[in-house]
Parts: structure tokens; C-alpha cells; sequence
């Protein structure tokens, strides 16, 4: 057991697993997170942290990403040199100055977020085999089991390059309905994450629970695997009652949330 499901096992209050990146970017970063910056994104991270009290520190891999691309134009005209469905998402993972300052800000944030869960959120392999590709503007063409299994191994490589940046679990997430294909395809990403002791996690709108994986963040519970209840939009705007079940909260917050709504609506949790 790895110590996301540590914190799990331990009862009493469900903890709460919050996305607040647009959030707290607009609200503490004026719209502009130092994604390029390890300094200063840890210290803006920390004062998330400090402001919303989340019982899980998280790296968002998604936006980190899709910054340095925007910073490295060279990387971007290399992923794109060759018209091969994978090559974007191999280029991009096996960049040596991107897996360094992904390991830098791990480290940075592992010494802040002492005796709290950090976590990596990123997309499952077919979701990021598209992701890639959008970063190198190239066209986003159909993935199949085979092209989702070579992209796991990739992301499996990629994952090993931070294997003592002190991460204790990653979620997986996944706009597909197949969230059984979706964790089959993962193989290689679960072995090396048990190889670590990670927890490993799907964020999915499915209605099935997949096998095979630590936790899921999902709509509703599932029996024998932990799940994280999403929260929908009308939780901040209507002021919908905080949902019953699940082994904890995940709470994405709405950007232009006001501050005095989110603190209120928080408090509601339980």
C-alpha cells in the first residue's frame, strides 16, 4: 500500500483531492503560473496549497507541458519532423531538458508538501498520444490497443526518470468510455509504478469501475475500489448538497469561482 491509500485507510474526515490549477493561476499568479520557473511555481504551489488545504499535493503534467512547449519551439519542430502517429509522444517524453525540470519541480515540491501524498496527474496513453500531437500540431488520427501499449511503454520510460522525486501516486486520466481497454493499455505504466510503490489511479466518466488499478476518480462509488467522488459544477454554483459515498472528495474548482464561495463551499465538504 503505497501512501495515497495509506491516507485512505486511515478514516474520519474523507479527504479532498483538489484541481484548483486555473483557480489559484488566476487568483495567485494573475493568470500567468511560472510553469518555467522551479522557484517560483513551487512557491505558488505552496500557497495554493496553503490557501485551500487539500490533502493531496498535485503536479499537473497537462499544463506544465503544454508551457514548455510554447517555450521551446525546437522541441515542438521535432516532434512534428516525422508523420508517424507515436513519434510526437516519443519525442516529447524522451526530451532530456523536460524530464529535468519536471524532476527539479518534484524535488521542489516533495520539500514543501512534507508528510503529504504528491501525486502526478497525466493523461492515459491514448489520451496523450493525442495530446502530443496537438502540441506538435499535427493531425490527431484514430489510437488502437497496439499504439496505446507502445505509448504505456514510453510513459513508462518517461516515469522512471523520476523514481526519486519522492511522487507516491499518479492519476491517470482519460476522456475515452472504454476504461477497461484504457487500464489494460496501462501495463507498463502499472509496472513501473508498483516497481516505486505508487499508487495508481483513473479519472474517467465511465460508469464501469476498472480492474486492475489502486483508486479511481469517478461520478459514483465502486464497490472494492477506492473512489474519489467528482464534484459536479452545481456543487460551487447552486449549492448543491456535498455527495455521500466514496473513500474522498475530488474537487475541481471553476476559474472565475469567487474566493468567498469557494472557502464557504468547502467548508460544506465532509
Amino acid at each position: 500500500m503505497g501512501a495515497f491509500r495509506d491516507l485512505l485507510s486511515k478514516g474520519g474526515r474523507r479527504p479532498r483531492w483538489i484541481d484548483a490549477t486555473d483557480y489559484c493561476g488566476r487568483l495567485l499568479a494573475a493568470g500567468d503560473i511560472p510553469w518555467g520557473d522551479v522557484t517560483r511555481l513551487v512557491d505558488w504551489h505552496r500557497k495554493a496549497q496553503g490557501l485551500l488545504r487539500p490533502d493531496v499535493a498535485a503536479l499537473p503534467l497537462v499544463p506544465l507541458t503544454r508551457a514548455w512547449i510554447g517555450g521551446h519551439e525546437s522541441l515542438r519542430e521535432a516532434m512534428s519532423a516525422r508523420r508517424r502517429l507515436l513519434y510526437p509522444l516519443k519525442t516529447l517524453l524522451s526530451d532530456e531538458a523536460l524530464r529535468d525540470h519536471i524532476r527539479a519541480i518534484l524535488n521542489g515540491l516533495r520539500l514543501s508538501h512534507v508528510g503529504v501524498p504528491l501525486a502526478l496527474v497525466l493523461p492515459a496513453p491514448a489520451d496523450f498520444v493525442g495530446f502530443a500531437a496537438e502540441l506538435a500540431g499535427t493531425e490527431v488520427e484514430p489510437v488502437d490497443a497496439d499504439d496505446a501499449d507502445s505509448a504505456a511503454m514510453y510513459m513508462a520510460d518517461f516515469l522512471r526518470a523520476f523514481g526519486d522525486s519522492g511522487i507516491d501516486a499518479l492519476l491517470l486520466e482519460t476522456a475515452g468510455s472504454d476504461v477497461t481497454g484504457t487500464v489494460t493499455a496501462c501495463a507498463a505504466v502499472l509496472n513501473i509504478a508498483g516497481h516505486y510503490r505508487w499508487d495508481v489511479g483513473l479519472r474517467h466518466e465511465g460508469v464501469v469501475a476498472p480492474a486492475g488499478i489502486d483508486f479511481q476518480v469517478a461520478a459514483a462509488p465502486a464497490a472494492g475500489l477506492p473512489t474519489g467522488l467528482a464534484l459536479g459544477a452545481d456543487f460551487w454554483r447552486d449549492g448543491a448538497p456535498t455527495p455521500e459515498g466514496g473513500e474522498f472528495i475530488f474537487a475541481s474548482v471553476p476559474a472565475d469561482a469567487m474566493p468567498e464561495t469557494v472557502l464557504q463551499r468547502l467548508q460544506a465538504l465532509n
